[in-house]
C-alpha cells in the first residue's frame, strides 16, 4: 500500500491522459490487481483452513457499510474484505457438508455479561473492558463478545 501511495503520487504530477501519464496509470493497476489478489489468496487460504478444522462456524452478520461510515473505520473495513470472506467461507463449509451460522446484527454480544447473562445498557465505543455490575467479571470486550456469539451459535444450532 506504501508503494501504491508513492506511485499514485506520482501519476498527479503528470500531464493528464499523456503518454507518462498513461504509462504511470498502467504501473498503478499492476500494483492495485496485486494488492486485490494477495488479499483473495489470504482469504481462501483462511477459509479453507476454518472449513478443514471445524464442523460449524459461527459469525455476527454485520451491516459491513453501516460500520464502515459510522465508525471512522472505513478504509480497514473495506481493505480486510470480510463480505467476501464469509461468501468463501460459506461455499466451503458447504461443500464439506459442515454449516455457518449467522447471529443477528442485533444481538447485544458486546453488552451482555458471558458469565451471568446481565445486560450492562450503558456501554460505549470506547470501553474496552467489560465489568459486569452483577457478577463482577472484569474480561475484553471484544472476548466477551465472541463468548456471546458461540453461545447463541451453539443454542442455534441445538446444541446447549
Amino acid at each position: 500500500e506504501k508503494r501504491l501511495i508513492k506511485e499514485q503520487r506520482k501519476l498527479s504530477s503528470k500531464k493528464f491522459e499523456g503518454q507518462n501519464w498513461l504509462r504511470q496509470k498502467k504501473v498503478i493497476n499492476r500494483l492495485q490487481t496485486k494488492i486485490a489478489n494477495q488479499r483473495k489468496d489470504w482469504l481462501h487460504k483462511e477459509s479453507y483452513r476454518l472449513a478443514e478444522n471445524y464442523d460449524a462456524v459461527i459469525v455476527e452478520d454485520l451491516d459491513l457499510r453501516n460500520l464502515a461510515q459510522c465508525l471512522s473505520l472505513g478504509k480497514n473495513v473495506h481493505d480486510n474484505g470480510f463480505g467476501m470472506f464469509r461468501t468463501f467461507l460459506q461455499y466451503k463449509l458447504e461443500d464439506r457438508g459442515k454449516q455457518l451460522v449467522k447471529i443477528d446484527k442485533w444481538f447485544a454480544s458486546s453488552k451482555t455479561c458471558s458469565s451471568c447473562g446481565t445486560k450492562h445498557e450503558n456501554l460505549e465505543l470506547k470501553d474496552r473492558v467489560f465489568e459486569c455490575p452483577k457478577c463482577k467479571l472484569t474480561i475484553d470486550r471484544d472476548y466477551n463478545a465472541s463468548l456471546n456469539i458461540k453461545a447463541e451459535g451453539l443454542k442455534m444450532l441445538g446444541l446447549i
